[in-house]
């Protein structure tokens, strides 16, 4: 737990985590098997806060006897968020990390983190804000944000340091002011990991994922602009530049077809 919220009040208060989904300042975003995540308006520290909570669910008996042997959700989201701050990768600020346990079992665990304000995620900002815009203007906002989001994957990746699920969704974006570039944040940090090497096969595994689902947005220059920033000099090289572009199409259509295989497997099963 963060310092600043050690006392008894406060830790009292968020120890009583599952009560918090229940309070008038909730916001339910997501509730899903695995996990649920929440906007909470709570009196902290001595004063009015707005945080984010999530809490990772133990939704079978393979996560619970293996919570004796392996961090819990919000343990492994919390080391996350201390690798990417070391590596000088911008994430919403952690606030309290709270497990509940049985016989040593993990049965559910929860993760505060303080909210990033005026953050959308990367879809989200594409569509409803640079997407509208017209003219030379907005033609400049998205190209400086695909080459300030380059630069973070770029960044994140020279630095070793790899995540596992970075869709759009995944990463906050926040609006430069007074002529800087956009600021990015990533989320959904337990599946990070800080690597010896990080290996092609990961870096591509993270660029497939931006290209599945930002990449809907996109048009062919759009994802031109993003890879001649990402590559840097390796873009120059004519060979690498279609190397890597069309491991990236491939990749991401073969999935793509994956992924729609099942839908109509499992529509075939319901209707049977």
């Amino acid at each position: 737990m963060a310092q600043e919220f050690a006392g008894p009040a406060d830790v009292a208060l968020l120890a009583d985590a599952d009560r918090l989904f229940e309070g008038p300042g909730c916001e339910i975003i997501k509730d899903q098997r695995k996990i649920k995540v929440a906007r909470i308006r709570i009196n902290l520290g001595g004063e009015a806060r707005t945080l984010y909570l999530k809490r990772y669910n133990a939704f079978s008996w393979r996560v619970v006897f293996g919570s004796l042997f392996r961090d819990s959700g919000a343990v492994r989201a919390l080391r996350g968020a201390a690798i990417l701050l070391e590596a000088r990768i911008a994430t919403a600020k952690p606030v309290a990390v709270v497990e509940s346990r049985c016989w040593g079992m993990v049965t559910k665990s929860f993760f505060f983190t303080e909210e990033i304000e005026g953050g959308k995620t990367a879809d989200a900002y594409w569509r409803e804000d640079l997407s509208k815009l017209e003219g030379q203007n907005g033609f400049r906002r998205r190209r400086s944000f695909l080459r300030s989001l380059a630069a973070l994957f770029r960044s994140l990746h020279g630095r070793q340091v790899y995540h596992d699920d970075l869709k759009d969704a995944n990463i906050l974006a926040v609006e430069g002011r007074q002529n800087r570039a956009d600021c990015f944040f990533l989320l959904d940090l337990e599946g990070i990991r800080p690597c010896h090497r990080l290996s092609q096969r990961r870096r591509l595994k993270n660029l497939v994922q931006l290209n599945r689902t930002l990449g809907r947005y996109l048009r062919h220059t759009d994802k031109i602009c993003f890879l001649k920033e990402y590559l840097g000099r390796e873009f120059d090289a004519r060979r690498e530049k279609r190397l890597w572009a069309g491991k990236i199409y491939r990749r991401s259509t073969r999935l793509d077809r994956q992924k729609l295989l099942q839908g109509r497997m499992r529509n075939d099963s319901t209707a049977s």
